[in-house]
């Protein structure tokens, strides 16, 4: 067994470092370098010499495999110039309503070459379904990084190597009906059904739970920010626990191992399919077929060697897998639960082994659950922790807690929601019977990642050097007792120690406030923007989202607590578009917001939610109608109301800081508002321009830098499509000698006070 774990994870390793690490042109020779350094495993003796010669011809077969991957299936389809000529295509699974269109999964074909996995991006609202014939022309762009990008997209992990943007229509020609399709469609169905029998607040949450469909999950900012602030975000990812709880449960009724994988495999394998075949749930379900196997052929039911089995698989069926962050977190995650789970749990046991609690049986189960959870919790963490740091750059350091008070209810949500949709298909009110438990578990989830995630330090940024320190520590600390081969009573004292130490970093972290003098920081959030304001202990923002992918509430709330605040004075949205607005959920769903000011909100989705969250968490919603002050410490804002009409763009906010700072912030106003607003206030000269909408050539006007001559201008941008900023702009800037900073080249902007110094931060 051994052996084959071994195999295996060099062929994963070798995969790995063909995505990531050696360039394409040069896999064939390293497959070959791989193989020549094999024979070095003849000097060795014994099982040495065995296992040295298994790794290093399995890495060359993985190098070889990784290159001949490519080389056979994709170009053949995706290499041509014509790709922008109509093509035919089968819808594999529902489109996803976007903010601006729609996107759905497909597989295109074209002169009778092989498929190939697309994602299209559409604007025709079509009733398009999995089986789907359609028609179309489109852009293609490849995201196997083999163009001039060079960059892998999660999308190919998923097998979709092409992203097309459609041009004109969508056509449907007809429907293929394969049974290789209802898996999907019943996925849909079932989302409908829990839809009709669960409430509004807690369907999103069961349709993730149990078939894996995440739209309206994704919808909820603040609940999906909480969810991952609280550390459990991963409980409503398809993934091994879910399988997990799938097989556990089938388990309960069917005892004979042989009956089991009957009736498990097929059930196993149809879940799979209704939950998308992700890279995370293929290889959990692979792993889930080895172990249900290994007994029928009187195997040992290893699991790391079926981890490292289905890892092969997967990877062998799709190299560009090993991209899925899903993957990464899922193999890390299982590998921590078998290498540890299970030594913490012993661990803690014998020290509460003779406790007198032990002799009462109830307190005794309670505090076994505890043990088992806490072990399990801890053991998924080890090696999934500096995943999530790099992935999404934070850590939650409530998480554990979490996960402890709420992996109960998720065992009651995953099974009666399953069970109150499949009754749903046959008599709504005994399935709406058997749902009120499940929505009173999913309420109590909600309601605990909410309260964790508002808590101040709950989830930390390794931006600060004290926080990369700590974690440093920690894992070098146990890493370095199971070597000295430490008991389990030696962990305490480190593990205390550990404690301490993070308490005494947040502690300094908050000791040291944002260097006496106010300051002005623009954030580095892409495509969007968002300014904070420091003076004097007060902190007020001005908008707060990107349209790029990034997400602008994460960065914002990680800057401040970087800097010591765990509180909001006054948000301002200077006005409602996403690339302004919508990172402001997830901020407010993790920090305390006192009061935030808005335009008129008619007509905005995005005001709806915000000012539905702000009344429950308590925060004041000031509309802004006419010319409002606000004193913040050494700052002085100036809030001037639209002086528009027509799009939001027009409508929007004025932002005027006087004081220690002084800075004008126009949100995306153009030109000729721009001349509204020179004829509607008398504004001064201000040291610091927040160029107006990203830097657009309509924007920034002759007549605005005249009136406001400013030193310096700060341009906050990042990927677009629009052409920002644009050199009309910068050479309209350059002739006022204003010195310019892009945020997407410096990063975070910072300004003190009075304009006396600036600060970049990549």
């Amino acid at each position: 067994m051994r052996k084959v774990a071994t195999a295996a994870l060099a062929f994963t390793a070798a995969i790995f470092f063909s995505r990531y690490i050696i360039p394409y042109d040069w896999l064939l020779i390293a497959s070959a370098i791989a193989a020549a350094v094999s024979l070095v495993g003849l000097l060795f003796h014994g099982n040495m010499r065995l296992r040295v010669l298994i790794a290093l011809i399995s890495a060359a077969i993985g190098l070889g495999w990784s290159w001949g991957y490519t080389a056979l299936f994709l170009p053949s389809t995706i290499d041509d110039d014509d790709l922008a000529a109509s093509v035919t295509a089968v819808v594999t699974d529902h489109p996803y309503e976007r903010t601006r269109g729609y996107r759905v999964d497909c597989l295109v074909y074209r002169d009778n070459k092989p498929s190939v996995g697309a994602r299209l991006y559409y604007y025709d609202d079509l009733a398009l379904s999995p089986g789907d014939i359609i028609e179309f022309s489109a852009r293609f762009q490849r995201t196997d990084g083999m163009d001039d990008s060079g960059r892998i997209d999660a999308l190919s992990a998923r097998g979709a190597f092409l992203t097309g943007y459609v041009s004109g229509g969508i056509t449907v020609t007809g429907s293929n009906n394969s049974l290789l399709f209802f898996p999907k469609r019943l996925a849909n169905s079932v989302a409908d059904m829990i839809d009709t029998i669960f409430e509004k607040d807690v369907s999103p949450l069961i349709q993730a739970v149990t078939v894996g469909k995440r739209d309206g999950l994704n919808q909820d900012a603040a609940l999906s920010s909480a969810l991952s602030a609280s550390g459990i975000a991963h409980f409503f990812s398809i993934s091994g626990m879910h399988i997990s709880f799938l097989m556990g449960f089938l388990s309960l009724v069917i005892k004979n191992k042989r009956y089991f994988a009957i009736a498990g495999i097929p059930i196993l394998l149809f879940f799979m399919a209704m939950t998308g075949f992700t890279p995370s749930i293929s290889r959990a379900g692979i792993m889930q077929f080895f172990l249900i196997c290994a007994p029928l052929f009187n195997r040992e039911s290893d699991s790391l060697t079926s981890l490292s089995a289905s890892l092969v698989v997967l990877l062998a069926a799709n190299p560009y897998s090993c991209a899925s962050v899903g993957l990464q977190l899922s193999f890390a995650t299982t590998v921590g639960i078998i290498v540890f789970t299970t030594r913490i749990n012993s661990s803690v046991s014998d020290l509460l082994r003779g406790k007198k609690f032990n002799k009462n049986k109830i307190i005794k189960k309670i505090v076994a659950f505890i043990t088992s959870s806490l072990s399990a919790t801890v053991g998924a963490l080890v090696f999934s922790l500096p995943l999530t740091a790099l992935h999404f750059g934070y850590v939650s350091l409530i998480g554990p807690l979490t996960n402890l008070l709420t992996l109960w209810a998720l065992t009651i949500v995953f099974p009666l929601g399953i069970l109150a949709s499949i009754l749903g298909f046959v008599y709504i009110p005994l399935a709406a019977i058997v749902a009120y438990p499940a929505s009173l578990a999913a309420r109590y989830i909600i309601a605990v990642a909410r309260a964790f995630a508002s808590i101040p330090y709950a989830s930390i940024y390794p931006s600060s050097a004290h926080i990369i320190f700590w974690i440093a520590y920690v894992y070098v600390l146990f890493i370095t007792l199971p070597l000295l081969k430490a008991r389990a009573r030696q962990y305490l004292y480190p593990a205390c120690i550990a404690v301490v130490l993070l308490c005494a970093v947040l502690l300094v972290s908050h000791l040291l406030p944002n260097a006496g003098d106010s300051s002005m920081t623009v954030l580095d959030v892409g495509q969007g923007l968002c300014v904070v304001l420091n003076s004097d202990g007060n902190t007020a923002v001005v908008d707060c989202g990107s349209s790029s992918g990034e997400d602008a509430g994460a960065i914002a709330h990680a800057f401040l607590q970087n800097h010591a605040t765990t509180s909001i004075d006054l948000l301002v949205l200077t006005h409602l578009h996403s690339d302004h607005a919508n990172g402001v959920l997830p901020l407010l769903s993790r920090v305390n917001i006192s009061a935030i000011a808005i335009p008129d909100p008619e007509g905005s989705y995005i005001a709806d939610d915000i000012i539905e969250l702000a009344r429950k968490r308590g925060t004041d919603i000031i509309y802004v109608t006419e010319t409002l002050g606000i004193s913040l410490g050494g700052i002085d804002l100036v809030m001037y109301p639209p002086v528009g009409f027509g799009d939001d763009n027009e409508r929007g906010l004025t932002i005027l800081c006087k004081g220690e700072i002084s800075a004008l912030i126009t949100g995306d106003m153009n030109s000729s508002i721009e001349r509204s607003l020179l004829r509607f206030a008398q504004l001064p000269y201000v040291d610091t321009l927040v160029v107006g909408h990203h830097g657009s050539k309509y924007s920034t006007s002759e007549e605005l830098l005249y009136a406001i001559r400013p030193k310096l201008a700060i341009i906050s941008v990042g990927k677009n499509s629009y052409g920002h900023p644009s050199e009309e702009t910068l050479d309209r800037l350059n002739d006022y000698s204003v010195a310019v900073f892009r945020t997407d080249t410096t990063g975070h902007v910072t300004v003190g006070a009075g304009n006396r110094k600036v600060a970049i931060q990549e």
